[in-house]
């Protein structure tokens, strides 16, 4: 039957190789231990029996010699050495569910502190979702914003193009509108007719009338019935 004997001390846990301590009480321990453990008290520190009999705590040999195999039970009858085979056998026994005991307590513990750890990690994802979903709605939102934004910057871009183009429109109108006024020709000269100033055309004030003593009116009828044009008279209003 072959397996790994571990010290029965739980802070210990060391497998055991050549040689160990055993207890009337089925336990075995390394002699680092046994050392430390039984100078204090006699008291077996696994299950806590009382070993006060010589024999209860043995320190044996895992790997006995040929000679140890051969002489250890030789002189016994029969039936004592089949006590004894069935009480190694029993040790043994119980060492190996020992073992499994702990093992299946180790996979308990480990298994429950698994669950812990799952739960605590199903309650993070389960935070990390909520968050993702909020950010996710926020940058929706954000998006949604985004979008009105460029809209109102396109209609403010189009708006800004429709008045340029009439602001364009608008002054190549006024510029037309000054080239002609400054390449129109000039107005008639004074005498002519048109926007020139006639002295003749002025109203005489009662002054003048006076003075002169001349219808100027009637002269110029009287000029153009007797056929003179082209000349002027000179009149001495003073």
């Amino acid at each position: 039957m072959d397996s790994e004997l571990r010290c029965n001390r739980l802070t210990c846990r060391k497998t055991l190789i050549d040689r160990a301590v055993v207890t009337t009480c089925s336990h075995i321990f390394c002699v680092d231990c046994a050392n430390e453990l039984f100078n204090a008290s006699r008291l077996c520190p696994a299950c806590e029996t009382s070993l006060t009999e010589p024999d209860d705590v043995v320190v044996c040999s895992l790997h006995p010699t040929n000679d140890y195999k051969t002489s250890v039970l030789s002189g016994l009858s029969p039936s004592l050495i089949m006590e004894i085979c069935s009480r190694a056998l029993s040790f043994w026994q119980y060492q190996v569910h020992q073992e499994n005991s702990f093992q299946q307590a180790v996979i308990r513990n480990l298994n429950d502190k698994q669950a812990q750890l799952q739960k605590q990690l199903d309650n993070v994802i389960r935070e990390a979702n909520g968050e993702i979903n909020l950010l996710s709605n926020k940058v929706a939102e954000l998006e949604r914003d985004m979008e009105l934004e460029r809209r109102k910057v396109h209609e403010l871009q189009d708006s800004s193009k429709e008045r340029e183009k009439e602001y364009q429109k608008l002054k190549a109108q006024y510029d037309k509108a000054k080239r002609k006024a400054l390449l129109a020709p000039n107005t008639a000269p004074s005498g002519q007719g048109g926007g020139g100033v006639n002295m003749f055309d002025r109203p005489q004030d009662d002054h003048n009338k006076g003075r002169a003593g001349v219808d100027i009116g009637a002269m110029i009828g009287g000029m153009d019935a007797n056929g003179v044009q082209g000349s002027y008279y000179q009149v001495d209003f003073t």
